[in-house]
């Protein structure tokens, strides 16, 4: 099943075109990493995914759903931020369990055995009394994990969800992603982490100046990379 299919999508900021001609699709099942330099658009495809920004052109579809048509379709969407964006004055537990509650109207106690479940998979379940003044990056990042996955999205968006963390923490944070590719769930994660592209993705998108220059497997892209403009992105940060 075709989970998302991006055609001819165009984004400019003023005279500055961010998105160039996106065309990509992505099955059920499949992680996607994407990368590429600073400002090549990566974050920008994502948030026009997901609604935060609109395309000036082209089209999306989520499960087949066009998303000019519904936009309940992005529901079936979570989003993991560079920033943790957790509530200051609510528990780790009350963030999770706030827009189940407010969006989806669900009932408290179902979501909060939910929250539970899903605080246990990402190995904080024992912090779910603290305040996020009290947790690590890497705690929050996974907290805020946790919150997107309670929504119970079918695809999962990540901006660079290690970026903001101190390279000691970026690990535990990896190791959560790493356990939603194992149970298959959709993703697209946008990383420069090069060695968990490599390891975890079914498929890897390399941007380069708003467009989408490869997409392809991790062996071709990394071992055998057939664009100059690849080769010297990855030479100099392997």
């Amino acid at each position: 099943m075709k989970m998302i299919e991006i055609e001819k999508m165009n984004k400019s900021f003023g005279e500055l075109k961010v998105l160039n001609n996106i065309n990509l699709e992505v099955n059920q099942g499949e992680v996607i990493s994407i990368i590429g330099p600073s400002g090549s658009g990566k974050s920008t495809l994502l948030r026009c995914l997901i609604g935060l920004e609109q395309p000036d052109e082209g089209s999306i579809k989520i499960e087949g759903i066009p998303v000019k048509t519904s936009k309940e379709v992005y529901r079936k969407m979570g989003m993991v931020f560079q920033s943790f964006n957790l509530f200051p004055h609510k528990t780790v537990l009350g963030n999770i369990i706030e827009a189940p509650l407010v969006v989806n109207k669900a009932e408290r106690e179902k979501t909060i055995e939910l929250a539970e479940e899903l605080l246990a998979k990402v190995g904080l379940l024992d912090k779910k009394d603290t305040y996020p003044s009290q947790l690590s990056g890497g705690q929050k990042q996974r907290v805020a994990i946790a919150r997107a996955l309670a929504m119970q999205p079918d695809i999962m968006l990540f901006d660079e969800p290690t970026s903001s963390l101190d390279p000691e923490l970026v690990g535990e944070v990896l190791n959560v992603i790493r356990d939603l590719a194992r149970d298959r769930i959709t993703m697209l994660v946008v990383t420069h982490e090069m060695g968990f592209a490599r390891e975890v993705s079914d498929r890897v998108v390399f941007m380069d100046q708003g467009k989408i220059i490869a997409d392809t497997t991790p062996d071709r892209i990394f071992k055998i990379p057939e664009h100059k403009r690849i080769k010297s992105f990855l030479e100099k940060i392997l």
